[in-house]
């Protein structure tokens, strides 16, 4: 029997088989399948520039080609002088932690305690010392360090395995180099990529999927614009301060703050732990002046991004609420671990859309008539 004489109960069926096999085959296969993927999300997220300006009357190549060429200069003039920063610093910081252990924390600990008191006693000529003083207590001293040693360790732990997943995304089968030309190419087929998932689409379902898929296509790209945006404000807020704080990890510190960013409300609580270790490893050299810099880099940058960025650039174009986004995020970390919580939101935006979508189905049938009218 023919294939296309069968009900279209069984093709539909068929389908969704082949739909749920690639999904396992993405999952099984992502170090392999990685860079497409990422390669897939960037061209994603460049479309709309090619389509506005497919809309001024440019060819599809040329519109992609113009868009590519300022994609790669952004990434040679400014990308790779940022990572090759990034990388500098961050070997120097880990290497610096690495052998910050109990005995030199005492000590640091001891020499930035008597500076900090011989100078509060030139501004304050009649303070006179306490040796009962709490922080010149043995047993703190020593659990403060100690605590210090347990969070560094696991701090180290957590980045290996960071850089490690970016590692076998990035690198894996496939060069970081190539990541580009797939993204090219990507542009060049997105229009015949999105016809030929149409055709897969059952005919009597293709109208309303259509639909969906341009609602959710809506706010899931003016998310991440959004997202992106945020971030690199976030970034260049924690890079000025950092720097003018005196902190020599800031070309690292800054950037990074702005990746970590994209798990919401978390990034600001990452940048000041990092920031809090990058500070103890010139602790003698710097006085407290770093310190007092440190924490108004990170409160006035935490307050721009909670109470301007993520509520009004990132949340009204995800159309969710900040506490949906942190329940998500709960939900998600403790299932999927790091890589959850960056799909977190994305994925709260299209069940968003679905859950929707699915109440008007079931309960309120106007306005999916209204949709049909239109």
């Amino acid at each position: 029997m023919a294939i296309k004489n069968l009900s279209s109960t069984v093709k539909n069926t068929l389908i969704l088989l082949c739909f749920v096999i690639a999904a396992f085959l993405v999952y099984y296969l992502y170090n392999i399948i990685a860079p497409f993927l990422v390669a897939l999300i960037i061209a994603y997220i460049l479309n709309p520039v090619v389509r506005f300006l497919t809309n001024k009357k440019f060819s599809r190549n040329w519109a992609v080609t113009m868009v590519f060429i300022f994609f790669i200069s952004i990434i040679i003039l400014v990308v790779v002088p940022i990572i090759y920063s990034m990388i500098t610093q961050a070997t120097d910081m880990g290497a610096k932690l690495k052998n910050l252990d109990t005995t030199r924390l005492n000590n640091q600990y001891v020499e930035v305690l008597t500076k900090t008191k011989n100078k509060f006693k030139e501004w304050f000529p009649e303070y006179k010392d306490n040796a009962a003083d709490i922080l010149q207590n043995t047993k703190l001293q020593e659990y403060l360090t100690e605590a210090v040693v347990v969070v560094k360790d696991n701090l180290i732990t957590l980045s290996g395995k960071v850089f490690g997943f970016l590692g076998n995304t990035f690198t894996g089968v496939f060069n970081l180099f190539f990541i580009p030309i797939l993204v090219f190419y990507i542009l060049l087929d997105m229009d015949d990529i999105y016809d030929g998932f149409k055709k897969l689409i059952p005919p009597g379902y293709q109208d309303k999927t259509l639909s969906i898929l341009n609602k959710i296509d809506t706010q899931l790209s003016a998310m991440l614009r959004g997202q992106c945006i945020e971030n690199s404000i976030f970034a260049i807020l924690m890079t000025l301060g950092f720097a003018l704080s005196g902190l020599k990890a800031c070309l690292f510190l800054g950037p990074l703050s702005g990746i970590a960013n994209f798990i919401p409300y978390l990034g600001g609580f990452f940048s000041a732990i990092l920031a809090f270790f990058a500070a103890i490893t010139q602790a003698t050299e710097s006085g407290a002046g770093l310190w007092i810099g440190l924490i108004m880099t990170i409160s006035i940058a935490q307050f721009i991004d909670v109470w301007y960025l993520q509520p009004y650039v990132v949340g009204e174009n995800a159309g969710l609420r900040p506490l949906t986004i942190m329940l998500a995020l709960t939900i998600a970390g403790s299932l999927a671990g790091i890589v959850g919580m960056l799909l977190a939101v994305p994925v709260t935006v299209i069940m968003k859309v679905l859950g929707i979508e699915l109440y008007h189905a079931l309960y309120d049938q106007e306005p999916l008539k209204n949709e049909q009218s239109k």
